[in-house]
């Protein structure tokens, strides 16, 4: 059962708003709340790059360490007009709004962590603590965090699997666009002298096999915008969809197929087409028995749970730190009812979260 005083703090964290880009207010608790223990921390110079009004917070405990642990300090909505209430095996929102379960209990957990070992004189593995920006913001905090080369591996907080359940691989997303060119003209007047654009995205959307191309890879056209009203031949339409895939080799081929498409039904129309595709996070997969996978699941057998690797659903900023070559997973903490009115996290996932936490940083 977690402890008075975990209890406390994650309630603490859970008053403060931090909606993506406004983090202020929760890195400055942070600050305040580390620099207490005697810990080194510090704002990094992230802030302008990943769109936001603070940086990510860095704590550095004896000298860094090869490894880090990160929980992301954003939450998709305001939470301080939010009470959290606290019964007999739950904190749970008042009702009034979310409670930021997801983002909060990964703080609370590592910050909880270092209270205790600070105060009971534990001994620490050096590591870096790491409170990310933006994490709602395509991870622009961890896209953006600079860590020295000696880091190898980190750790995240912040998944809605229960503790002891951990991301050992993740697909990736990559987002395109076709901007389709036109040529306007009177539909009523002088229909055929002009080239619709809509015209040419919907019989290149025909001709695509859209939806599930293998068990893994899937693609898909989400939004169309276009024309100008309803008595112009449309100039111009812009088509977005993403493909999701497990490995990253295998979205181009895809990418490839559609823009093939549209670029056929351009010509043949006697328009235009700009193709563009970027990556939103890229996938990872973890072989078995890597050292990444061996250090999760220690902590999680030491904190008394059986380790249950799986592929997470969607990204976080585990994508985002294997992108940059870093080993990471992500550990469930146990959020339940997301960005609900009646969001809540059982005190004894919460615990666990704390103890995996502690077993990761001590001698």
């Amino acid at each position: 059962m977690a402890s008075k005083r975990l209890i406390a703090l994650f309630s603490e964290l859970a008053r403060l708003d931090g909606l993506p880009g406004k983090e202020a207010p929760v890195a400055n608790y942070v600050l305040s709340f580390l620099k207490n223990l005697g810990l080194p921390v510090k704002v990094d110079g992230s802030a302008a790059a990943a769109l936001s009004n603070t940086g990510n917070v860095v704590c550095e405990v004896g000298g860094g360490g090869d490894f880090t642990l990160a929980a992301h300090m954003d939450t998709l909505y305001h939470t301080s007009a939010t009470e959290a209430v606290v019964t007999a095996d739950r904190i749970t929102s008042s009702g009034k709004g979310p409670l930021g379960v997801h983002g909060r209990a990964g703080m609370a957990a590592i910050l909880y962590s270092l209270e205790r070992a600070v105060h009971s004189g534990l001994s620490l593995k050096p590591f870096t603590a790491v409170f990310t920006t933006r994490a709602k913001g395509n991870m622009a905090g961890a896209r953006h965090l600079a860590l020295p080369e000696r880091v190898r591996c980190a750790f995240v907080f912040g998944s809605e699997l229960d503790p002891g359940t951990y991301t050992a691989s993740s697909p990736g997303i990559a987002l395109f666009s076709a901007d389709v060119l036109g040529r306007s003209a009177d539909a009523s007047a002088a229909p055929e002298s002009g080239i619709s654009a809509i015209t040419i995205a919907a019989k290149a959307i025909a001709s695509l096999s859209l939806g599930r191309h293998d068990a893994e890879t899937t693609s898909n056209i989400g939004t169309i915008a276009g024309g100008v009203n309803t008595g112009l031949v449309p100039l111009a339409a812009l088509v977005r969809g993403q493909v999701r895939v497990s490995e990253a080799d295998k979205a181009l081929p895809v990418l490839d197929g559609i823009k093939a498409e549209f670029e056929k039904s351009a010509a043949a129309a006697g328009g235009a087409v700009a193709f563009k595709w970027t990556w939103d996070f890229k996938p990872y997969r973890h072989a078995p028995g890597s050292e990444i996978l061996r250090l999760a699941e220690w902590a999680i057998r030491d904190a008394g749970l059986a380790p249950v690797p799986v592929a997470s659903v969607g990204g976080n900023e585990a994508n985002a730190f294997n992108a940059k070559g870093l080993a990471a997973v992500s550990f469930g903490i146990g959020a339940r009812s997301l960005k609900q009115h009646d969001e809540y996290i059982l005190l004894d996932h919460l615990a666990k979260a704390s103890e995996i936490v502690s077993n990761l940083i001590k001698k």
